[in-house]
């Protein structure tokens, strides 16, 4: 039979590398299954908690300095989905490059630490919270790339002005709603499996290629999340802590879960159990 790549890039049978019977999870089960994890164990919440202090410590910080700062586009609106790939809270402020520009050293070198502090940071607490959710020892090697992930799509809005886009026809927001559904739902695996050690290349065709059959539940997860990331967003002062310290987590280990249940095959599988398939995995590494 013809080899394959296993999730972290080594060859392995293609009938163990994806098995054959699908499991379907719904979107109320998956996030179930993730709360009660999380309750069972609170060492998973507590990265992004972390976390959630420092990014509402950074917002009333750039909200006190001299630099200019913005409002976080998505504060202005009726309603936002504010989902990312990489589990992160969204922040109530935000600084443009723009606003570097011309800045004394001294202002400069601190405007710059606090906008790669956060980030660090939120990679990190993603990182850790995902290997614990799928039982796995993280890896520095893995943490390179999650972070130059996190990076690479957090100068994306940098570049384009914004995540956010008015539109005025309904059929044709319909239309793009479900693009960005469907590419949103082939890359949420992407996370963990950069965590269980993949390249960007293998990470990204696992990830297309594992999610099918989970689209519909995927899609309702990307829609869930995304509001609660918005939603706790908005409360006054304490937004960015929320978001970062409540949904962050639930967010990642839902990809745990997803990822798990591919992995076994079988339906309801916990996620503290995973590494029974990953063990026939590295076997045959």
């Amino acid at each position: 039979m013809r080899p394959t790549e296993s999730v972290d890039g080594s060859e392995t049978d293609a009938s163990i590398s994806h098995s054959s019977q699908t499991t379907h999870l719904s979107t109320l089960g998956v996030l179930k299954s993730a709360l009660g994890r999380i309750r069972r164990d609170p060492a998973l919440a507590t990265p992004f908690a972390v976390v959630g202090v420092l990014i509402a410590l950074a917002d009333w910080l750039r909200q006190y300095d001299p630099i200019p700062v913005a409002s976080t586009d998505a504060l202005s609106q009726s309603i936002s989905i504010q989902y990312a790939v990489l589990p992160q809270g969204t922040a109530r402020t935000v600084r443009h490059v723009g606003a570097l520009a011309d800045l004394k050293t001294r202002y400069l070198l601190w405007a710059t630490g606090l906008e790669v502090l956060v980030p660090l940071a939120v990679g990190i607490a993603g990182w850790v919270t995902i290997a614990l959710a799928l039982n796995r020892h993280p890896r520095l090697r893995a943490l390179s790339r999650y972070l130059i992930a996190l990076a690479v799509i957090a100068s994306i809005p940098q570049l384009l002005g914004g995540y956010s886009v008015d539109i005025n026809n309904f059929l044709f927001g319909l239309v793009l709603l479900a693009m960005v559904l469907f590419v949103l739902t082939r890359l949420y695996l992407f996370p963990a499996l950069l965590v269980t050690g993949s390249g960007f290349v293998t990470a990204l065709r696992q990830s297309y290629r594992r999610s099918h059959g989970q689209t519909m539940t995927i899609a309702g997860l990307i829609i869930v999340i995304g509001l609660a990331y918005w939603g706790l967003a908005t409360v006054p002062v304490a937004g960015g802590f929320l978001s970062t310290a409540v949904v962050a987590p639930i967010h990642a280990v839902t990809i745990g879960t997803i990822f798990s249940a591919d992995s076994r095959g079988t339906e309801s599988t916990p996620v503290n159990q995973i590494e029974a398939k990953d063990t026939g995995l590295d076997g045959n590494r």
